[in-house]
């Protein structure tokens, strides 16, 4: 039993690194994309990122079976218990992040007006860096079991909030001063609502660091992070 257990243990670590770089994948074409600051989006770039969705659907239905079924039939220990509902978390996150991946390209296609996303694309893709490398460390906080990866992402978070907010008043400021033309109202909605995305990814990388948490120190810091980590996060310069 113990053995059959370990060995499911490692097939599930060996999916999610599978699934992890599946995700990584999508957000580097994606940051490629934005912090090109054209609204352009080559058919080949579509084609990917939709297929690799397909894909990522698939393995969170795959894994999610194999962590209950893991539990259910072998009887891991509390340890074991806490990193596989850990990792029940963080497929889910990283299916949603995957989910946020095509909205935004989506959001990008009905983005009318060039000049407006080119005036606002320095918060777009300053979001999408730092969102980018929040996914990565979090992930990396749970391979590693590095918790000083984990509350780095968790303080990030944010700074990305900070950058949305700021995009926004710089949107509003524009607007203002326009004629109110049709195609640029509906391009600052859409910018908002491509941003909004962006920072929901940033949301599921706290996600991911805080099941780190969970994982290697047994602490449940889920709404509630800000008391749990009062001392060890402080805002960053990191804009």
């Amino acid at each position: 039993m113990s053995v059959k257990k370990d060995e499911s243990i490692k097939e599930i670590l060996a999916d999610y690194e599978s699934l992890a770089n599946l995700v990584l994948t999508q957000l580097d074409i994606l940051e490629t994309m934005i912090t090109s600051s054209e609204l352009h989006l080559t058919d080949e770039q579509l084609h990917t990122i939709r297929e690799n969705e397909d894909k990522l659907d698939k393995w969170e239905v795959k894994l999610s079976d194999k962590i209950v079924n893991t539990i259910v039939l072998y009887h891991p220990v509390a340890s074991e218990i806490r990193q596989l509902i850990a990792l029940y978390r963080i497929v889910i996150s990283l299916e949603r992040i995957g989910d946020l991946a095509v909205s935004i390209t989506n959001f990008m296609k009905k983005i009318k007006n060039e000049e407006v996303y080119a005036s606002l694309s320095d918060f777009i893709s300053n979001m999408m860096i730092l969102s980018v490398k929040m996914v990565k460390n979090s992930m990396l906080s749970f391979i590693n079991k590095d918790m000083d990866l984990a509350i780095w992402t968790i303080k990030n978070e944010a700074v990305v909030d900070e950058l949305n907010r700021k995009m926004l008043k710089k949107a509003i400021g524009k607007a203002q001063k326009s004629e109110e033309k049709k195609n640029i109202l509906i391009s600052f909605i859409n910018i908002k609502e491509m941003v909004s995305n962006i920072e929901r990814i940033s949301d599921h990388a706290a996600n991911i660091a805080e099941a780190s948490i969970y994982a290697y120190e047994g602490k449940d810091i889920r709404h509630r992070r800000r008391e749990e980590l009062e001392d060890k996060i402080k805002p960053s310069n990191n804009e």
